[in-house]
């Protein structure tokens, strides 16, 4: 269908049309399949829909792209989009295609690669509109009549000195009530809330969740701007890596969609089912080690699932609780203490709950009452065992610089599971028999 010049034509006319629809199909495809569609495009239609592509998908497509055919299509893109897209490629992919682009683009965009990732000086925007302290008001007004022609004009205008270090901040509305004498630096707002290029991702989320922020601006040690951070940028980057988080935490890939190819699928599914395999071999080894107490309890046959399935559901609400936390900056990693005391007490009620209604039907069922006590306990016990695993896990691997989506839940489910059954079996082998 790629291949068919009447598909294609019929494709570039319905980009013309309406480019967002066509831009939401090209999100849904698979990576080579959406560079395939997107290079037989012209390239007039080609900057058409990555205008209306989010930056994640965009940034997929021109890494697949030759540099020379992307610098094409981004050398007619407005600068925020470029600096929104290139923000989600790779280093050396983005270096190879600025190295085919005029000097001034270069000089404006390398500057990204200079801080972490993940820090403000890679989120920020380089382009943003600031007007000299000495200005009075009529010509500031004058000037940005001037800046709006070729740049959108934002709720706030920083003001700078001669050296463009942040002086303050002057509020739209100020500007055009004051007389038009006044100095801007006797109307701006002298106390401003600024951030260090190399602030974490983190942190920024957790500025901007408890504060009603639209922007701030990236300022270096010598108290010079070199660009904006915004609001909508920080929170879209925490949710998208959120999502992906929980994706991973499944065993899935983040760039599997329904419509994938089986192959896809299976390659990327298989690999996780096979290490979670081996936590099953555990839990195997554990029941083996009892097997003489289930052959005179037989009743335990019975609840050796209930337990373990108990106590990884209630771990999975946990982490999923604090890998989110994490992402979104919500959790000072510096305070554990009070989160595990947290997580003890909800696994603590839940397990009692829990054990109660289960223990009480088991011990109505065999009319024994160690047996109710026995299931009670332990599912009481690895309730609070899961929250605690839950919580410590991915808390645990972030401070250890790893990802806590990639391989909590296998953890997490190991510890559940041969727990929850050694609890079982050891308290059945101890008042049972």
């Amino acid at each position: 269908m790629i291949k068919n010049k009447a598909a294609i034509k019929v494709i570039e006319d319905l980009i013309k049309a309406d480019p967002q629809r066509v831009a939401g199909v090209f999100e849904n495809l698979e990576v080579k399949e959406a560079v395939n569609l997107f290079k037989n495009l012209s390239v007039e239609n080609q900057v058409k829909c990555l205008k209306h592509l989010n930056s994640r998908s965009a940034g997929k497509i021109l890494q697949k792209l030759p540099p020379e055919t992307a610098k094409e299509i981004l050398s007619r893109t407005e600068k925020y989009k470029i600096v929104s897209i290139i923000k989600t490629m790779s280093e050396n992919r983005v270096k190879a295609i600025l190295q085919n682009m005029d000097e001034s683009a270069k000089t404006s965009l390398y500057y990204l690669f200079d801080y972490p990732k993940n820090s403000a000086g890679r989120l920020m925007y380089p382009d943003f509109i600031s007007l000299k302290k000495t200005l009075d008001v009529s010509e500031a007004v004058a000037k940005l009549r001037l800046l709006a022609r070729f740049n959108e004009l934002k709720s706030y205008i920083y003001v700078v000195d001669d050296q463009n270090n942040l002086s303050g901040v002057l509020n739209m509305r100020d500007l055009v009530i004051s007389d038009e004498r006044v100095k801007l630096e006797d109307i701006m707002i002298k106390k401003v809330m600024k951030v260090s290029p190399y602030a974490h991702k983190d942190d920024l989320v957790k500025i901007f969740s408890s504060k009603n922020f639209i922007s701030l601006p990236v300022v270096d040690a010598s108290g010079k701007i070199l660009g904006i951070i915004e609001s909508k940028d920080v929170m879209e980057s925490a949710r998208e890596e959120s999502i992906e988080d929980m994706q991973l935490l499944l065993g899935s890939n983040p760039d599997e969609k329904i419509d994938s190819p089986l192959g896809f699928k299976i390659k990327n599914r298989l690999k996780w089912l096979i290490i979670n395999l081996f936590t099953v071999f555990m839990s195997a080894g554990v029941v083996a080690f009892f097997e003489s107490t289930i052959a005179m309890i037989t009743a335990l046959a019975v609840i050796l699932p209930m337990i373990p399935g108990q106590g990884a559901a209630a771990g999975a609400q946990t982490l999923s609780v604090v890998i989110r936390s994490i992402v979104m900056g919500e959790i000072d990693l510096k305070n554990v203490r009070k989160i595990i005391y947290t997580e003890i007490t909800i696994g603590l009620v839940n397990g009692l709950v829990s054990g109660l209604i289960t223990g009480v039907v088991f011990w109505l069922w065999k009319d024994t009452f160690l047996l109710g006590f026995v299931v009670f306990a332990a599912m009481t016990l690895n309730m609070i065992i899961a929250g605690i695993a839950g919580a410590l896990i991915p808390i645990l691997m972030r401070r250890m610089n790893l990802d806590p989506a990639h391989s909590s839940i296998v953890i997490l489910t190991t510890v559940t599971d041969v727990a929850g059954l050694f609890i079982l079996l050891m308290l059945g082998k101890l008042l049972l028999l």
